[in-house]
């Protein structure tokens, strides 16, 4: 089957709150003058005369376009055909977007047409807008200092931000191109239609394939909102006070927060990504540091592995490495608390019976 991720595209539906824990948001771009109905997506840096979809849109008018981000990156861009709040993604149907002579028949198991990306962004425009971009260039290039079509037109739309509201030939006249980045830069990506029961197209989006099944959250950060929602109110509070109280060097406020039962020495403090042992030992917090290892039964255990890109390390490890010298004893101190605890002497019970 070819490529077609249903949740990437349903997502687009979500409310902000959905969005939020999946690690999405939107961005709005602008409004796109439809003027002729026929669509392009593009580089338009690259391909600016990519021919437009077969299937037409039968609108209008100015039609909003926005841009999901995850990760850092933008996601999906979103070409609205028709009010967002109106339409039910249970109700529709997706369907590639193909160009004269595509036939997804001759697509293979995850393919997809997809238009190239060369220049690190992506665009919505009409077609006349395509013209219109035609029509700067010629007039640009007849000036003999003339670089490209970045260099002397669109790159001051783009030199602040990620996303462009470009007319061609003017502000007022009558045709744009919203552009923004493209998901991870150059590459191939594909566009779908999202159809109504009649057939009609409601939207236009293009999957910039960084997320997967609808969610940019990467293993990591799943593991890390797991194990937030694990947390309950109080105690997340706990640790958080803990983790501050480390960062700081207040022994004083570290010891009622153990002695409480919440928050323990070993526990990740989730706004730090690392437990409060650590904060002490990056902060060069030796009196913290004295406090959370005496709070630690037996011998110190290992830091947490909470994330994929953790090292394989000891606490004391961990503090031989650091850049900055450690403070005078903290050193001697995890020395200490890393060492095997000495075996017990056998009782008086057992040497008289053996």
């Amino acid at each position: 089957m070819a490529y077609l991720d249903i949740d990437n595209l349903q997502s687009i539906f979500l409310d902000d709150e959905a969005l939020r824990a999946r690690h999405l948001q939107r961005q709005p771009c602008g409004a796109l003058n439809i003027t002729s109905g026929r669509i392009v997506a593009c580089d338009p840096l690259v391909q600016p005369e990519r021919e437009p979809f077969v299937r037409s849109v039968s609108g209008r008018g100015a039609f909003p376009v926005e841009v999901l981000q995850g990760g850092g990156r933008h996601a999906l861009a979103v070409l609205w055909l028709r009010e967002r709040g109106s339409l039910q993604a249970s109700d529709l149907q997706w369907e590639a977007a193909l160009l004269e002579g595509q036939s997804q028949d001759e697509l293979g198991s995850d393919e997809f047409y997809g238009y190239p990306v060369d220049a690190g962004i992506g665009c919505f425009m009409d077609v006349d807008g395509a013209k219109a971009m035609a029509e700067r260039e010629a007039r640009e290039s007849a000036n003999p200092e003339y670089v490209s079509y970045y260099d002397d037109v669109l790159g001051a739309d783009l030199a602040s931000s990620d996303i462009a509201d470009h007319y061609p030939l003017g502000a007022g006249s009558a045709n744009n191109v919203l552009i923004f980045s493209a998901g991870w830069g150059d590459g191939s990506y594909p566009s779908f239609w999202a159809l109504d029961a009649a057939g009609e197209p409601v939207a236009l989006v293009t999957d910039f394939m960084v997320m997967q099944g609808g969610d940019a959250r990467d293993e990591d950060d799943k593991r890390s909102d797991a194990y937030v929602a694990s947390l309950s109110p109080e105690k997340l509070a706990a640790l958080e006070a803990l983790g501050a109280a480390a960062v700081a060097g207040d022994a004083t406020v570290i010891q009622p927060l153990l002695d409480g039962g919440l928050a323990q020495s070993n526990e990740i403090i989730p706004s730090l990504g690392e437990t409060a042992v650590m904060s002490a030992i990056r902060m060069n917090q030796l009196d913290a540091l004295r406090v959370l290892l005496a709070a630690v039964p037996g011998q110190l255990p290992m830091p947490p592995q909470f994330y994929r890109m953790d090292e394989e390390e000891s606490y004391l490890d961990y503090a031989r490495r650091l850049k900055k010298p450690r403070v005078d004893g903290l050193i001697e101190l995890l020395e200490k608390a890393a060492a095997p605890a000495p075996a017990a002497k056998p009782g008086f019970l057992k040497r008289l019976f053996s």
